[in-house]
């Protein structure tokens, strides 16, 4: 049975299943997800609880073999299981489905994985977990779902916030979700329960974002010079290289050019974008920098990508840091070449 992680309290007030497999991306909503599980078992009953890490080469019958001992102290016990690959092996697929086809029936399984590739979701041994237990997926939540998250854990707090004060909020724990969650907690000790004012998230609340260069790729094709500028300072800040940065930019402009051409050619545009090796969450921003950005300023933004090169490898003149804060600027006009 798959379900999403805020179904999952109420599937837990039902009958436990002997197995729930939680799987994803996101590590504060697998927390959750696995607490909620273990505090549902508990209440039922579950009085011991064993963890299996696996890792190369590991013995899965020593998992048998706690499943096949009777405890000295409760009949019934927790078995956690954490893999931390994409792809289990082709033991652990057996073992889940034998464990999935034949449940012991004094043991609850909690299997910890990250997030799986689509033949890992469509195995045999995955739709059997699926059928004997709960399925829990934790995708990321991403940018555009981080204020809704937020909004709902402050009515939680018990809070009414307006969206100035859940987007404050948002720029200080984007990339963070449980501090995020760390900084509601602290806000609900700091400031009594109702209207949240904007003073009391900036009294409080500590910036805890994180950002990683694909969000500064993005923000520099759609031409957002705010959140650039602060995805720039947060990577700085982090100790991110000018270099590394400095090639992603340089291969979204030359991918630009590239897509430019395919047009003037008569190339429909999801080819181009796939020629230019464009796709996901990347082609919104791209098909967005090309309806914003001039193409007759791809030359002179090649040019200052090799001058970047060449200063975040100390072989120009020049700040590196300074040339990539205002790259996007130049990009979108905002600021002559």
């Amino acid at each position: 049975m798959q379900v999403s992680p805020d179904q999952l309290p109420n599937r837990l007030t039902d009958t436990l299943k002997p197995i729930y497999v939680i799987h994803g991306e996101e590590t504060l909503t697998k927390l959750e997800a696995a607490d909620a599980v273990r505090a549902a078992a508990r209440k039922a009953g579950y009085s011991e609880r064993e963890h299996f890490v696996v890792e190369a080469h590991f013995d899965w019958s020593l998992v048998t073999q706690s499943s096949d001992n009777l405890s000295l102290f409760s009949s019934l016990r927790i078995a956690e299981i954490t893999i931390n690959t994409a792809k289990p092996s082709v033991d652990a697929g057996a073992f889940f489905a034998k464990l999935a086809n034949d449940p012991p029936s004094d043991m609850l399984f909690i299997i910890n994985l990250p997030k799986l590739d689509r033949t890992a979701t469509d195995s045999s041994w995955f739709a059997a977990c699926d059928r004997a237990g709960v399925t829990v997926a934790a995708p990321l939540v991403e940018r555009d779902q981080l204020p809704g998250w937020i909004k709902s854990r402050l009515r939680l707090a018990g809070f009414d916030a307006a969206r100035e004060v859940i987007e404050l909020i948002s720029e200080r724990c984007e990339g963070n979700l449980l501090a995020a969650k760390q900084e509601i907690e602290k806000l609900a000790l700091l400031v009594k329960p109702g209207k949240l004012a904007i003073e009391d998230v900036l009294n409080a609340v500590t910036d805890v974002a994180r950002y990683d260069v694909s969000e500064l790729s993005e923000a520099f094709l759609r031409g957002d010079l705010a959140r650039y500028a602060r995805v720039l300072a947060g990577l700085q800040a982090e100790g991110e290289q000018a270099p590394r940065l400095s090639w992603q930019l340089s291969e979204d402009v030359h991918a630009l050019g590239n897509i430019f051409m395919a047009k003037r050619e008569g190339v429909p545009m999801m080819q181009a974008l796939r020629n230019a090796r464009v796709w996901g969450k990347r082609q919104k921003a791209m098909e967005i920098a090309i309806n914003q950005i001039d193409s007759r300023r791809i030359a002179s933004l090649l040019k200052t990508c090799a001058t970047l090169d060449a200063q975040s490898k100390g072989q120009a003149a020049g700040d590196a840091w300074l040339t990539l804060g205002g790259l996007a600027a130049r990009a979108h006009g905002a600021l002559a070449l």
